[in-house]
């Protein structure tokens, strides 16, 4: 079977494909069977020309993968890495969908071409070319905290170039920016924003991410209380993704700065997190910050910390946010100062406006435990709010349930 070009895609509804691929991130095997019954391809791609099968070969879904092949999905398919579902397998130790692939042709990419790095006039370019970025019809963008950003075309899609500046040389830049950058490219969920690659120019480091064109969470609170369908719906989209970034392996990846305005919507309605290479970053860009004040990214971050807890105090702040129309602390993820003050505080999140269920009230509670030991895990997370979400669909369960 040909691969399937943009052209192709096109003709899928963006909000259609953006369903099938978070069925196939998320296991879930009924949503993703009533949709291939319903006639969506098995092979529909985004725009990094991922397919279902490249993301459930990633999380490990095996039930999902056979699903997809007893319905003639392409195997082999590669997105724009060149990457096969097969590699993505082997990348992710998923050695039952190795077996499973195989054995219905999967290959890994005749096409594998390392990371590409070239030198010149001062520039050092990882698998983005500089001239493919188009400045026509250029606009400034908020998706995020850190960093000026500006929606720029690159190979006829709008992306967004993320300027951040480092107190360290162009020469010792260039000796650990290719591993970070090839780490980061190799991270994709339905619900983490797609890094695409960047570029290294004197004192300057340029990222290059997808655009979402429909805002953030932070435009989308603005004050409001959001109904709790649509709260929990949000708070499983950023429990997933940052479930994916703290058991990534081999190496966890804590966020540390995780809020409404890094927090973006795609096509289909779902949240997707941003700016969690922030973190990664930090040592090696500002090895002399000592401070943690401030609004701009060199003078903002968070110490680095390997804690994946800390994120579950965020989270809890932004799921209270969605239920109650206010932060029970605003900000707090811009001064380290004020973060350390509210999670050794002692306080009780008090449910004034929204008819919260219990055990979502309860959850909040947990994740902002002073002892940051007994908060519980995202995998914990992510298996209340289903549970919960499940049981407000059926007709008279109670709102406490």
């Amino acid at each position: 079977m040909p691969e399937m070009d943009m052209v192709a895609i096109k003709d899928y509804d963006m909000q259609v494909i953006g369903s099938f691929l978070h069925c196939a991130s998320r296991g879930d095997k009924v949503g993703l069977n009533q949709m291939l019954l319903g006639g969506t391809s098995p092979d529909v791609q985004d725009y990094d020309r991922r397919t279902a099968l490249h993301l459930a070969a990633s999380e490990g879904h095996a039930s999902i993968v056979e699903l997809l092949i007893q319905y003639n999905a392409n195997v082999n398919l590669e997105d724009r890495w060149q990457r096969t579902p097969l590699m993505d397998a082997r990348l992710y130790g998923h050695r039952d969908i190795i077996r499973i692939l195989e054995v219905n042709g999967g290959r890994d990419s005749f096409d594998e071409r390392p990371m590409t790095i070239r030198h010149e006039h001062g520039l050092n370019e990882v698998n983005i070319d500089p001239s493919e970025l188009s400045l026509e019809h250029t606009s400034v963008v908020e998706q995020g905290i850190f960093g000026e950003s500006k929606k720029v075309k690159w190979r006829g899609t709008w992306v967004v170039k993320t300027i951040i500046k480092t107190q360290k040389s162009f020469l010792e830049t260039k000796k650990w920016f290719a591993k970070e950058i090839s780490r980061l490219r190799e991270l994709r969920h339905p619900n983490i924003l797609q890094f695409l690659g960047a570029i290294v120019h004197e004192d300057e480091i340029v990222l290059i991410t997808e655009h979402l064109p429909k805002g953030k969470l932070s435009q989308i609170l603005n004050g409001k209380v959001l109904d709790i369908f649509t709260s929990l719906r949000y708070a499983l989209d950023i429990a997933r993704g940052m479930n994916y970034l703290h058991q990534h392996k081999p190496h966890h990846i804590v966020h540390n700065y995780l809020c409404p305005r890094n927090l973006l919507q795609d096509e289909g309605g779902h949240l997707k997190i941003g700016e969690y290479w922030v973190q990664l970053m930090y040592e090696k860009m500002y090895p002399y910050q000592e401070n943690c004040k401030g609004t701009d990214i060199s003078t903002s971050m968070v110490k680095p910390s390997t804690d994946t807890k800390r994120d579950l105090f965020s989270f809890a702040n932004i799921l209270y946010e969605m239920l109650e129309g206010r932060a029970l602390f605003p900000n707090v993820n811009l001064d380290c100062t004020k973060l350390n003050s509210a999670e050794s505080g002692s306080f009780e999140p008090k449910f004034r406006l929204s008819r919260c269920p219990i055990r979502i009230q309860q959850l909040v509670k947990d994740c902002m435990k002073e002892e940051d030991s007994r908060r519980p895990t995202f995998a914990a997370v992510i298996v209340i709010l289903e549970e919960v979400y499940d049981s407000l669909a059926i007709p008279g369960c109670p709102s406490v349930c």
